[in-house]
């Protein structure tokens, strides 16, 4: 079970929220989405949305009822979503899900039969709310347990406390920040990471518009149909030219995670990667190398390929899984599909990142961030 927070801190989260992220405003319809065991950061949404005079909505999942309908309903009956849910979705300006559930222990051990029943809607919920322009944010303080936390090799009161702390700052400084190395990736040709644990990687741009997310969902994100964000947010994220990437790019800290079709999440540590004529020709791993091994094994054409780099931009966050490239300074570089951010491997679902932090970043030879920190960033 997750521990009891103050309430000053569900509010101060449920103003930040819908104040500085979803630019909620008088008037709008929001829908917050939550298991019973974020219940209680729901209601300070609601209570919050009603004092900035939005219309709030809440609907519930029971936890307990849930394992009891996955257990007795049959398979056929799971992951049906009635026309009433959706037409309240269609109805709402802006959405906040607190995910669960909570037991994914239990989770992962369903049939993935069943796992795919139960998630069969999720394609049509995003093309929904990108087509109509719903600002939304997801919080997983609700899928935070020991057993994650020992996977990923993090301390969970310490994920937990960044979890919050990173929803609960000031995002204008990340959008800043955000803003300046996205104009830099968009006239950059060539990208060159180096390292004192030996990285040193050259790779190319295309030309590609960066996405930036900040926290805050504005006009300009609904416009780009980048409507839907994780917090903590503050990450700035390029695709790179698939058919180029040169040298060795070796991971510092913790982090990364590889996401395949047959074998969900890997995590991942101590990634050292060779690259040659826009390959991954050599890889190996502290941490979650045969796992990886078959997933990579398994996935088709392009998971050799150069996907994306991304540069993290939250001070508060270094040790939240599924999100160490939010981590301030950090650069993160995948491998494998990125087509959902522009770029041109669309093969089967498999993708990898992992992290380095501290180390150099030049784009066509003019240095942007040495050590980590951002360069020719004003305060």
């Amino acid at each position: 079970m997750l521990p009891e927070y103050p309430e000053s801190i569900r509010r101060a989260f449920a103003r930040n929220v819908l104040r500085n992220s979803l630019l909620l405003r008088r008037g709008e319809n929001l829908l917050v989405e939550t298991w019973s065991g974020t219940q209680t950061w729901a209601e300070s949404l609601v209570l919050e949305a009603r004092i900035l005079g939005a219309r709030p909505m809440l609907v519930v999942e029971d936890e307990s009822t849930y394992w009891r309908g996955v257990e007795e309903a049959p398979a056929s009956h799971l992951g049906q979503v009635g026309s009433h849910e959706w037409a309240a979705l269609k109805a709402c300006d802006a959405h906040v899900y607190l995910w669960g559930p909570y037991d994914t222990t239990r989770e992962e051990a369903l049939p993935s039969s069943v796992q795919s029943r139960i998630m069969a809607n999720d394609h049509e919920w995003f093309r929904l709310v990108q087509r109509s322009g719903i600002r939304s944010i997801r919080w997983d303080l609700g899928r935070t347990s020991e057993v994650w936390a020992h996977r990923y090799g993090v301390d969970l009161a310490k994920w937990r406390s960044e979890l919050i702390e990173g929803a609960t700052i000031d995002p204008r400084p990340m959008r800043r920040d955000g803003r300046h190395l996205a104009e830099k990736f968009r006239t950059a040709k060539s990208v060159h990471i180096t390292h004192k644990n030996g990285t040193d990687l050259t790779l190319r741009l295309a030309g590609r518009r960066a996405r930036v997310d900040d926290g805050v969902l504005d006009e300009d994100d609904v416009r780009a149909g980048n409507v839907v964000q994780v917090i903590p947010s503050g990450v700035t994220v390029v695709t790179v030219d698939e058919r180029f990437a040169d040298g060795t790019f070796i991971s510092e800290g913790p982090g990364g995670v590889a996401f395949s079709e047959n074998h969900n999440q890997i995590p991942l540590s101590g990634a050292r990667w060779s690259f040659r004529n826009g390959k991954l020709t050599d890889y190996s791993f502290e941490q979650g190398e045969s796992d990886f091994r078959k997933a990579y094994r398994a996935a088709g054409p392009g998971k050799e390929r150069p996907g994306l780099i991304s540069v993290g931009l939250n001070p508060s966050t270094t040790s939240i899984p599924l999100l160490f490239d939010q981590e301030r300074g950090v650069i993160s570089l995948t491998v494998g599909r990125n087509s959902e951010m522009g770029g041109h491997t669309r093969g089967p679902r498999f993708v990898a990142y992992s992290p380095i932090r501290k180390a150099d970043l030049a784009l066509d030879g003019t240095p942007v961030l040495r050590n980590g920190e951002l360069v020719g960033v004003r305060d």
